[in-house]
């Protein structure tokens, strides 16, 4: 029995699928793919992807498709990333490139497997039920297993195998998976309670997952392993940025900030974002000062603050002005970075990139000056390729954030501020606070799906990425009106 949550889940990806019918089938008749899934899987579809196999061909790899997102992965395997605009969901479909299965095992499985059916239903071809359980021991026991219920289902499959069809993927298991097989032959002839309670079975999968997650370049929003330093793209895109020159095929993702004053929902959101996008291999980057990208940032913070706190300084405005001077500056380097790391990912098209608040916050009045034409330096950073405003009207801000002790009259001016603000932006998503949370999620998707389309747009027509453009308005007012209370972000103070 289901419970109720699971249930509603159940049933969303059941109208997922039936809504994006048309699209999959129209992008797997494309690429001539066939289905790594059963007929009777599919029609009682309960996943968030769709795996298949398609042979490399030009001009299918090179194809566009309406509401989706297509990300080359590595060794030719293609991602599709399927939208539902009206829903909060998309579909992702995986194109595996079956040379790509390591070569003792793909010898045994062309030798033996890879038989298609053509299923009435879904009309499309799908692998036989022994070509599916050969490959699919494969992936759960040589790859990777999200969780025991892949191979509970796994197992009923099994179980429907006569004698024969049963021995042939037992030997064929042994010969292509002489490392794995000790496992795998638990699986096929104990009782599946029993496997799952197996010790050694446990300590398997565990040293699997372990194994993987350490490969893995992106782990829960964050850069887990040093070798995208390497990847030549990612270099490329690090250096050059906006400048890069990219083949009319690359296919760079979006990198979009989500802005908006406090308690407009902002961690809400991107904590949704990471833990329901993640096959989009979001990057998310918090650009808050308190998180700075070097360690080293926090130390030297300090010290500025400490230093600055000496009589000798506060009496010496030259130095005061200084010191405080290089400390915006260094904290500025900081966010630089953190800045060129996420475009780089995102151009180079290894995933999403969202970077959780930005600089323009301090702009509508972080920043405890009235005005200034150089300060806050933040009025000089470079901008992503898209940007998110969720409003919040003042009441609601200061009623989420009690302990920040915000007034009504610093929260409405901070507001008007950036309203204001984002009128400047050539690009920008604004999202009223009245509308609920599950539109609020849609919006955003859709915007993502958005501004894949007009970034790619522009590398087909002249392999360069345009970002946000902005004008700047040097007469604006920096700082709201009734801001009295001491900026902690900022190494100057009121009296400067």
């Amino acid at each position: 029995m289901l419970d109720k949550q699971s249930y509603k889940k159940e049933k969303s990806h059941k109208k997922l699928l039936i809504n994006l019918k048309k699209n999959i089938f129209k992008i797997i008749k494309k690429f001539n793919a066939y289905l790594i899934h059963g007929c009777d899987d599919f029609k009682n579809f309960t996943g968030k992807d769709i795996d298949a196999f398609y042979k490399k061909n030009y001009k299918s790899v090179s194809s566009t498709f309406k509401n989706t997102i297509k990300r080359n992965l590595s060794k030719n395997d293609l991602r599709l990333h399927i939208n539902d605009p009206k829903s909060t969901g998309f579909l992702s479909l995986d194109l595996e490139e079956p040379s790509n299965i390591p070569t003792p095992i793909l010898n045994i499985y062309k030798t033996y497997f890879d038989k298609r059916t053509f299923c009435k239903k879904t009309k499309l071809n799908h692998l036989d039920r022994k070509s599916l359980i050969f490959y699919k021991l494969y992936k759960y026991f040589h790859k990777t297993l999200r969780s025991f219920d892949q191979l509970k289902i796994l197992k009923k499959e099994i179980s429907k195998l006569n004698k024969d069809e049963f021995l042939l993927i037992s030997k064929s298991v042994k010969k292509a998976m002489p490392y794995e097989y000790e496992i795998i032959e638990k699986f096929l002839n104990w009782k599946f309670v029993k496997f799952t309670n197996n010790k050694n079975v446990k300590k398997f999968f565990l040293t699997k997952k372990f194994n993987r997650e350490k490969k893995r370049t992106i782990l829960a929003g964050n850069i887990h392993s040093k070798k995208i330093y390497f990847s030549k793209k990612f270099i490329y895109a690090f250096i050059f940025g906006q400048s890069a020159k990219w083949n009319f095929n690359h296919t760079p993702m979006p990198a979009i900030a989500i802005i908006g004053n406090d308690g407009s929902g902002k961690t809400t959101f991107v904590e949704y974002i990471r833990k329901n996008f993640y096959k989009m291999d979001p990057l998310i980057i918090n650009m808050k000062t308190s998180i700075p990208f070097f360690r080293f940032s926090i130390y030297l913070r300090e010290k500025i603050k400490k230093i600055l706190k000496y009589n000798i300084i506060k009496k010496n405005n030259f130095l005061k002005l200084m010191i405080s001077y290089i400390g915006e500056f260094c904290d500025l380097v900081d966010k630089y970075f953190k800045y060129k790391i996420g475009m780089a990912w995102a151009d180079s098209g290894y995933g999403l990139t969202i970077f959780e608040r930005y600089p323009t916050d301090r702009i509508r009045g972080e920043f405890p000056n009235k005005q200034s034409k150089i300060f806050p330096l933040e009025q000089f950073f470079p901008f992503p390729d898209g940007m998110v405003y969720l409003d919040v009207i003042a009441k609601d801000s200061v009623k989420r954030k009690l302990k920040d002790n915000h007034t009504l009259a610093e929260m409405n001016s901070k507001r008007k501020n950036y309203l204001n603000l984002i009128k400047e932006f050539d690009e920008i998503e604004k999202i009223s606070h009245s509308k609920n949370i599950k539109e609020k999620i849609r919006l955003i998707k859709n915007y993502i799906f958005r501004i894949y389309n007009k970034k790619n747009k522009q590398i087909k027509l002249g392999g360069k990425i345009r970002r946000i453009h902005w004008k700047k308005n040097y007469k604006r007012v920096i700082a709201g009106a009734n801001l009295k209370r001491h900026q902690k972000d900022s190494f100057f103070n009121e009296s400067n």
